[in-house]
């Protein structure tokens, strides 16, 4: 079967919508295991072992998450390049509109995006290859002039 990891993206409403999906995911044969969104903070991140697992799902109920859940997506895929990472908007549940879905997963350069349990099971489940992760836009180290007038 296909190991998944289950997590909330913000709050503790976001881990409780993800243990749900868990639920749902191990009913249809996945390997689920579950994170809390603290496990996904930046300090706290590489800890998670992702080395047995194919996909991460992250939910969100506030939709004005999108920035948010694509620095996870980066921050996921650069610490696993082949890992499928899929974000759910929980709070737009009934929007089947799959070109809108295809859009804002290619903005955040996840492997999917799902507005509801159904959506978000079968991107789960699915066994296409990993999107690649975009080159990102480097932060530009400050003028070697800047540098020395900040020495004086």
């Amino acid at each position: 079967g296909i190991a998944v990891l289950c997590a909330g993206g913000r709050g503790e409403l976001d881990d409780a919508a993800a243990a749900m999906l868990a639920q749902v995911l191990e009913v249809q044969g996945a390997s689920v295991s579950k994170a809390s969104f603290t496990e996904l903070e930046p300090l706290a991140i590489r800890r998670l072992d992702l080395e047995a697992i194919d996909a991460v799902v992250i939910g969100f109920l506030n939709r004005q998450s999108t920035r948010h859940a694509r620095f996870m997506v980066r921050r996921l895929k650069r610490i696993k390049a082949k890992l499928r990472v899929g974000i759910v908007f929980w709070s737009e549940v009934g929007n089947g509109d799959v070109g809108a879905a295809a859009e804002l997963a290619a903005t955040l350069n996840a492997d999917f995006v799902a507005f509801g349990m159904v959506d978000a099971v079968t991107g789960a489940l699915s066994r296409k290859t990993a999107v690649t992760l975009k080159a990102g836009h480097r932060r530009r180290q400050p003028a070697r002039r800047k540098q020395l007038q900040a020495a004086e």
